[in-house]
């Protein structure tokens, strides 16, 4: 039976608990209900776009978006996340241990200020 990506994602985040949820699974959830892209918006990323790799073997949230003139690639996985700018194509990526949500606005709103 075709079952949706987002149905598959709300099943996983269902069989979690408090104890053993992660930072990835509550950017999940803000993907879920919307509040990932506004709060991407609110660090003046633009023209978000939003991919979720969901595979057994990987699962990502792939962001790209546009801050003023350059490009911003985010990959956000369930132990590090990687972010990437640049006028043309952002492929040269910086790469963190993904410890919280709040660290992954944090950093991006800290890139941005350096551009």
């Amino acid at each position: 039976m075709f079952t949706t990506k987002k149905k598959k994602i709300q099943k996983y985040l269902e069989q979690k608990t408090a104890d053993n949820k992660c930072a990835f699974d509550d950017l999940l959830s803000d993907y879920l209900n919307g509040s990932l892209k506004d709060d991407l918006e609110s660090v003046k990323i633009e023209r978000v776009e939003i991919h979720i790799d969901w595979f057994e073997d990987i699962k990502c949230i792939g962001i790209q978006g546009r801050y003023k003139k350059y490009y911003m690639d985010l990959q956000i996985y369930p132990k590090e996340f990687s972010i990437s700018f640049d006028l043309d194509e952002p492929d040269e990526d910086v790469i963190y241990p993904l410890e919280s949500k709040e660290q992954v606005y944090s950093v991006l709103s800290d890139t941005v200020k350096t551009l």
